[in-house]
């Protein structure tokens, strides 16, 4: 009987349970379009937020940017060298530490810092020209020299030639001793030759550019010197001015005694001449023992053998010497 009672009021409590469960179900359902809206207005406003935290950073980012661009044309250079440059730079720390060349040349157009140098090199051929006054011959004749030399930068090498040498490694380095070799061989050469004889002239110059070449080599062994000396031309020897001067007025003199003398000799010449024509015209008028008179007849008529095609009318005057006119016709 207990039993029977126990079971019927669990049987009641579960059908109540079961009530409250289908209530609380309802009671959800009815709920959750309110929820989904709620909920839906939630992920608009979060992704609304979104979008303005997007956009606001990508203006930040494009500001940034900006400020970046405007900073390096302003504070940065920039290094464009020409079709027949190279440029070799010198970096400078911006606050602490040596200066020191970048082992990479610049061929094109390149951003720098602004505490960096560029330092441009032609590296075509360079035609060099020297001007020498009075350098003296092997008999002390002063002489004016123009010579030029055609030497050229070793592309991709001019780091090394602005660290070994500096900017002013022509003045300083090439400068002073072709000069010193252009003296030292003008003095053992004689004036006449290096003006007027090729050969001369060509073996001076070849010497002189073997020179240069050994000394450019010298230096390399003790730290790259990228030259090349391709060509040494002398392109004129003349006295200086007074020594010309001096050789003219030389000159003109010789050539007016060579004159005179050359006009004494032909007036000696023709002298000789007609005194030998003269004992040549006695003698034969000895032997054929013919008077003046008839000397000068008989060469009348040799002219007028010898004018043939001419008209001659020959004047016989009262004296011994005939007259004779010619006239061509």
């Amino acid at each position: 009987m207990k039993n029977s009672i126990f079971a019927d009021k669990m049987q009641m409590k579960s059908s109540i349970n079961k009530d409250k469960n289908h209530k609380n179900i309802k009671q959800i359902d009815m709920n959750m379009p309110t929820n989904n809206y709620n909920q839906r207005k939630l992920n608009a406003t979060e992704n609304n937020l979104l979008n303005v935290n997007f956009g606001q950073k990508l203006w930040f980012i494009v500001a940034a940017v900006i400020a970046v661009c405007a900073a390096c044309l302003i504070f940065f250079k920039f290094v464009n060298p020409s079709y027949d440059e190279e440029a070799a730079l010198k970096m400078k720390p911006i606050f602490f530490g040596n200066t020191r060349v970048d082992d990479e040349p610049v061929n094109s157009i390149t951003l720098i810092a602004p505490t960096t140098t560029a330092v441009y090199f032609n590296i075509l051929p360079q035609k060099k020209q020297f001007q020498f006054d009075d350098l003296l011959s092997n008999d002390n004749t002063p002489l004016d020299v123009n010579m030029y030399m055609i030497i050229q930068v070793r592309k991709g090498q001019t780091p090394s030639l602005l660290r070994n040498y500096g900017e002013e490694w022509f003045e300083n380095f090439i400068e002073p001793y072709f000069r010193n070799k252009v003296r030292e061989y003008v003095s053992s050469c004689s004036p006449f030759d290096l003006m007027s004889n090729r050969e001369v002239l060509s073996a001076f110059d070849n010497k002189i550019k073997q020179s240069m070449r050994q000394y450019v080599a010298s230096l390399s062994r003790k730290a790259n010197f990228p030259i090349d000396i391709q060509q040494v031309i002398t392109d004129r020897v003349m006295p200086n001015k007074e020594q010309l001067e001096e050789m003219n007025k030389t000159a003109a003199s010789i050539q007016a005694k060579q004159t005179q003398e050359k006009r004494a000799e032909m007036e000696l010449a023709r002298a000789k001449a007609e005194r030998n024509k003269a004992v040549a015209d006695k003698a034969y008028m000895t032997e054929l023992n013919l008077s003046p008179a008839q000397f000068i007849q008989l060469r009348a008529w040799d002219v007028i053998e010898k004018k043939h095609g001419a008209n001659i009318d020959v004047l016989v005057g009262g004296g011994e010497t005939p007259v004779w006119n010619i006239r061509r016709k």
